[in-house]
């Protein structure tokens, strides 16, 4: 017989379930959102753009959290982890202009990967070393057919392999260390620790020096969201869509809805959900950007996920969900 309470906590779980499939997709439109974003910019200026305007748009809901010590701890604190969030969305905007964003999004994923593995380097992983490499082998084939290596049929350059995909691959390597940075935040700045705060810490963090970065290597960054805006009035729309797409929808509501379900869910089960942002992100670029994949590069997509899901069920099994501060998207 349930009581109430247990009831109540059956609700909520569900709840923070159905609220992280809706963030997955999000962040799976994300990729799409970026490539049209980029029609209208560069990587770079996107990127500091997006960070700032999500994290002052943050700060307005938690003004009162600004007179606090903890704001300060948190900006004092949010350096290093706004350096490789910043690198990740970097790497990954820029590699999107090569490759498609249905390969970006599998090959992004491989940080739930790429983490176990530096922990068992450390020792401190909870799974087998055979495990990882096994995984990790299956993941690197999956990479492979996904960039169309063993593809029967000609492919296009976005669909080979190409820059882009090394770009991504360093974005996976980022988010890897942006997790690594962050898992033990919560410990160290208190029980009251607030994910939506931090992250406009990290935002801001992460933004100016992007911004700052983007006006010596991409012309007219300082004017990129007042452009995006006369060009939509004058009816190119999409780069100012995809652009308001990431910062409103992938950053702050994908992020919100993230720290809502994780106050409920564990580690490792918010880690299997994420991983719906890569068929996700397939599904939208099919859709949106018409982007189609053969049968060998579902094959490799398939491999990517069965192995990173595996090796994360493995995790759970042993007793120790992975750490997770997933990144902004």
């Amino acid at each position: 017989m349930h009581t109430l309470g247990s009831t109540q906590k059956t609700m909520t779980q569900t709840r923070a379930v159905t609220e992280l499939i809706f963030a997955g997709m999000l962040w799976g439109l994300g990729f799409v959102a970026a490539v049209w974003a980029l029609q209208g910019a560069g990587p770079v200026a996107i990127s500091g753009w997006r960070f700032v305007i999500a994290g002052l748009i943050g700060l307005l809901f938690a003004r009162r959290f600004l007179v606090t010590r903890e704001a300060r701890n948190y900006l004092r604190v949010a350096w290093i982890p706004g350096f490789f969030i910043a690198a990740t969305i970097i790497f990954q905007t820029w590699g999107l202009q090569y490759t498609t964003a249905t390969k970006s999004g599998f090959l992004t994923c491989l940080y739930v990967l790429i983490v176990p593995l530096y922990e068992a380097a450390r020792g401190r992983g909870s799974e087998r070393p055979k495990t990882l490499i096994f995984c990790s082998l299956v993941a690197l084939v999956g990479v492979g057919l996904m960039c169309g290596l063993l593809s029967t049929k000609e492919l296009d350059a976005r669909s080979r392999l190409n820059l882009g995909d090394f770009l991504t691959l360093i974005c996976a390597f980022a988010a890897s260390a942006h997790i690594l940075v962050t898992a033990g935040l919560p410990k160290r700045l208190g029980m009251a620790f607030n994910g939506f705060h931090f992250n406009s810490a990290q935002s801001l963090a992460a933004g100016f020096p992007t911004l700052l970065l983007a006006l010596f290597i991409e012309p007219n960054s300082f004017e990129m969201p007042v452009r995006l805006a006369k060009n939509a009035f004058e009816g190119v729309s999409l780069p100012l869509i995809g652009f308001l797409s990431l910062t409103l929808c992938s950053t702050l509501i994908g992020f919100a809805l993230q720290v809502r379900a994780q106050r409920v869910l564990p580690p490792s089960t918010a880690s299997l959900l994420f991983l719906l942002e890569s068929p996700f992100a397939a599904f939208f670029a099919f859709i949106f950007l018409k982007e189609e994949m053969g049968p060998m590069q579902l094959l490799g997509g398939a491999l990517i996920l069965g192995a990173v899901g595996f090796s994360t069920v493995q995790a759970i099994k042993a007793g120790k969900g992975m750490p997770h501060n997933q990144p902004s998207h």
